[in-house]
């Protein structure tokens, strides 16, 4: 076996293709797109790069067939005052090979020690916490835009590998018929009576003042969280651009109390199930389908993207605002399904929210973190238990 960093159009082709290798015949698989993620390891893209370092390589097999990939990666920045300097492996990939698997883990190691790092969190992603993070362990059916997928056999891989499971991430799912709105809708509309209240759904016309205003209860509502990485509206403003072409409007707003931003909640439609045909690539003749398939379902399935309360507001009621806001007839007849994702197990707050809207869990995904030098201590967050037929 060998394996090669990915420098060129060519090694990036062998990086796509092993995925042909692990999932031929998976039903549930859709392809990632590959420009999005070689976006990820691109300086002009990535901005953690302009103060990091990472690697993306491929295992090619005897035959130099591609089987296994992974990327190592590191922000320097993000590590400065840090006793104990942290990296990250992501967009693991590998046919059933116990020693493909160990080589793969290994070299990335390796990258991460001769960049001073002494703890390793995997499979994660360079960048947001909530897209490409965990390794799924439970819920094995189609993954949803920007979310891992990946084959059960996995998890040994990383156990076997001296990796310790440390940070537990999950997907709720609830139907939108059995969300409970019409009491949600009775509270607001007291609240309405008493205060000033004011609802400002996502308008592309002024998508720079949204984005500061939802920074600012995003920071608020979350920044009390351990690895917490305040957002910057430059970020999302750029994520919104990106996103115009299938963002809801009706599944974005900000609540004000007296004027002030006091929370947020934010779904996108999800495009996986539309982009199944691209096999990766969204191009001239990709694409023209996607929007067919896209502007013409009857249904959808809802992604939560954020959903926050400003620290300052949480004894005001703002939560039922919000779910009255989703609570439209376009809303309720073209999303059956709404998934709450990227919900860490030890955030009782948020679980107590949704634990309100009749969701239950629907998959579960794990980080896991190895010490790379000795005396690098490794503290799991909490895991919820989670029933095996959620």
């Amino acid at each position: 076996m060998q394996i090669v960093t990915v420098t060129d159009k060519k090694t990036w082709r062998l990086f796509h293709r092993v995925l042909d290798a692990v999932y031929a015949g998976d039903p549930n698989f859709v392809h990632p797109l590959e420009k999005e993620i070689e976006g990820i390891f691109d300086p002009a893209h990535n901005g953690l790069l302009q103060h990091g370092a990472a690697c993306v390589y491929v295992l090619l097999d005897e035959k130099a067939k591609p089987v296994g990939r992974a990327a190592a990666f590191v922000d320097h920045d993000g590590n400065k005052n840090a006793t104990h300097p942290t990296g990250g492996i992501g967009f693991f990939e590998c046919i059933p090979n116990k020693q493909y698997a160990k080589a793969l883990l290994e070299y990335g190691e390796a990258f991460l020690r001769g960049q001073g790092v002494h703890l390793v969190d995997a499979p994660v992603n360079f960048g947001q916490r909530d897209r490409y993070w965990g390794l799924l362990v439970k819920g094995f059916v189609q993954a949803m835009y920007q979310e891992n997928y990946n084959p059960p056999y996995y998890e040994a891989f990383f156990l076997q590998n001296g990796y310790i499971p440390f940070e537990q991430i999950l997907t709720f799912k609830g139907a939108t018929a059995d969300i409970p709105f019409e009491r949600m809708r009775n509270i607001a509309q007291r609240l309405r009576e008493r205060n000033q209240i004011e609802i400002k759904t996502l308008d592309f016309n002024h998508i720079e003042s949204f984005a500061r205003d939802f920074c600012e209860v995003y920071n608020a509502a979350f920044d009390s969280f351990a690895h917490f990485k305040p957002l910057d509206p430059a970020q999302v403003v750029q994520f919104m651009k990106e996103a115009k072409g299938v963002a809801d409007p009706g599944l974005a707003c900000i609540a004000y109390w007296e004027g002030q931003p006091a929370g947020l909640i934010a779904l996108a439609p999800d495009i996986n199930p539309f982009i199944r045909h691209a096999k990766g690539k969204l191009n001239w003749w990709t694409i023209p389908l996607f929007l067919f398939k896209y502007r013409f379902a009857k249904t959808k399935n809802a992604k939560g993207l954020g959903f926050g309360v400003h620290a300052d507001y949480r004894s005001k009621g703002i939560f039922p605002l919000l779910l009255d806001f989703l609570s439209t007839p376009h809303n309720v007849n073209t999303y059956p399904y709404m998934y709450l994702a990227g919900i860490r197990g030890h955030n009782h707050e948020i679980q107590s929210m949704y634990s309100k809207m009749n969701v239950k869990t629907d998959r579960v995904h794990v980080a896991f973190r190895k010490a790379l030098v000795d005396g690098a201590p490794i503290i799991p967050f909490e895991f919820l238990e989670v029933n095996e037929s959620a």
